[in-house]
């Protein structure tokens, strides 16, 4: 009898035994995560994480999608994240994967794939003997960059309105001046409905000290369609226009001809031939300027600048929120004792406003980059500056696809020469991701930025340290990170 129980014993423990589960395969890992675009020879850094049925600590790795495949990671507690870097040697759109292993050595299938654009990145320079500016920059429709500003080298009088069409690789497509015996400056620039631009700045006629604001319509190959002035006696200049839904236009400026003193921020409404439908002028006693404009979510309009009539200090940002007719609904001033201005601004996702500027009553230095974020009603959420003990300036702001913004401006605290060109990206709440200097020898600044359809950076602005005159546009295409293939970027 005690070796029947002894066997059946024996078997309990086996029956026991054969029901242990088995160590199972680890999950799936998370769709890689990393930066959209990149530059050819550049390490990029990607990352996923994976749970474990069993609990298990777990490794990973990645597929390249260029036919290389990352070591396994360290290993990492489930759901921790686990990091490897890679660089492309050439151009094109990879996906790429991540696959994990646990301590049981099972491993799991491979993810979906995370799509990577490897994009040719560079530096154009655009100008002749004399003197030649870039104020602005947009990504056209055939995925290459439309440029104004003005130029001292070409067209018809001492400076002109130029216009610069660029392909894909920033290869010159064609270029037109704007322009009679005087000085005219474009500073905004806008591809239109029809595929044509829109130009906004002024026109000086010669030998006079009045200016007008100038807008000029071409067709899609840069050829004048149409123009028209808006101005008095005095001085009137337009810093910003958009394209209205209805095919007519809206720009921002200032006025010192329908101003009773000072100059006042100005804003006009014109139909699709540039005829004047309203306009309407915001200031007080001092002078005040209107430097981007926007049409707002609710219909309306949105005027940023600087104001010396209103605020705390000797020249406060300024944000005025305007109806469908341009009557004002509110407006904010932000600043301190010193003064504080505002260059660009764009409503928000969450229906707020974003403006860049600079600052000289906040920050590190004589004067840092200013970033302020309001809510829908003007308020102030947050405020961010960047900068160092010298002079540094925001002159172009954009909210990017991930919700985080990009600015452009003028650095003097960073960088090899006196002025340079600066790139600071930030998250949704101000604070830098990373930041990125351009340079040469002499002085450089950055005067407006757009991210481009595969997640990189367009700049323009004027370089003094290359090109072939005094001083030339300068175009720069990054990588979703700041980079560019030469090296340029620091």
């Amino acid at each position: 009898m005690r070796g029947v129980l002894v066997g059946l014993f024996v078997v309990g423990l086996a029956a026991v035994a054969g029901c242990k589960k088995p160590n199972q395969a680890p999950d799936v890992p998370a769709v890689p995560s990393g930066p959209s675009s990149g530059a050819v020879g550049v390490e990029y850094t990607f990352s996923s994480s994976a749970a474990d049925p069993d609990g298990d600590s777990v490794a990973i790795r990645f597929d390249w999608g260029d036919g290389d495949t990352s070591d396994w990671s360290r290993w990492v507690r489930p759901g921790d994240t686990a990091t490897s870097s890679h660089s492309w040697s050439s151009i094109g759109t990879f996906s790429v994967r991540a696959q994990t292993k646990d301590t049981g050595r099972n491993t799991s299938a491979w993810s979906s794939g995370y799509s990577f654009a490897v994009i040719r990145t560079w530096t154009k320079t655009f100008g002749g003997v004399e003197w030649d500016e870039g104020y602005c920059v947009q990504q056209t429709q055939d995925g290459g960059f439309v440029i104004t500003g003005t130029t001292g080298s070409y067209g018809a009088g001492n400076d002109d309105i130029w216009l610069i069409k660029t392909d894909a690789s920033g290869d010159t497509a064609w270029t037109r001046t704007f322009g009679g015996s005087g000085d005219e400056v474009g500073n905004a620039v806008r591809q239109t409905q029809d595929g044509g631009f829109i130009v906004v700045g002024y026109t000086c006629p010669h030998g006079t000290s009045e200016r007008d604001v100038w807008l000029v319509k071409t067709d899609a190959s840069g050829n004048d369609v149409w123009d028209k002035t808006f101005g008095g006696v005095g001085l009137d200049e337009g810093s910003s226009v958009e394209q209205t839904p209805d095919g007519g236009y809206i720009i921002a400026g200032f006025t010192e001809s329908s101003s009773p003193s000072g100059s006042d921020a100005w804003l006009i409404k014109t139909d699709a031939d540039g005829d004047t439908v309203w306009s309407r002028a915001f200031g007080g006693e001092r002078a005040d300027w209107g430097t981007s404009v926007g049409r707002t979510m609710d219909g309306g309009y949105f005027v940023a600048g600087y104001t010396y009539s209103y605020g705390a200090g000797g020249g406060d940002m300024w944000l005025v929120k305007t109806d469908a007719t341009g009557n004002r609904i509110w407006d904010r001033t932000f600043g301190g004792a010193g003064r504080d201005d505002g260059y660009s601004a764009q409503q928000t996702l969450d229906g707020g406003y974003v403006i860049a500027g600079n600052t000289e009553s906040y920050g590190a230095g004589d004067a840092d980059m200013w970033l302020v974020k309001t809510d829908a009603a003007g308020d102030t959420v947050w405020t961010r500056s960047f900068g160092g003990t010298s002079g540094d300036y925001g002159r172009s702001v954009q909210q990017t696809r991930d919700g985080g913004f990009i600015v452009v401006g003028i650095t003097s605290s960073f960088g090899a020469a006196w002025d340079n060109v600066w790139l600071v990206r930030a998250d949704a709440h101000g604070d830098t991701l990373w930041t990125r200097t351009y340079d040469g020898e002499d002085t450089d600044g950055g005067s407006s930025v757009r991210q481009t359809m595969d997640g990189g950076y367009i700049i323009t602005g004027t370089t003094y340290s290359y090109g072939a005159g005094w001083a030339d546009i300068w175009l720069i295409r990054t990588d979703a990170e700041g980079r560019v293939d030469e090296g340029l970027a620091k």
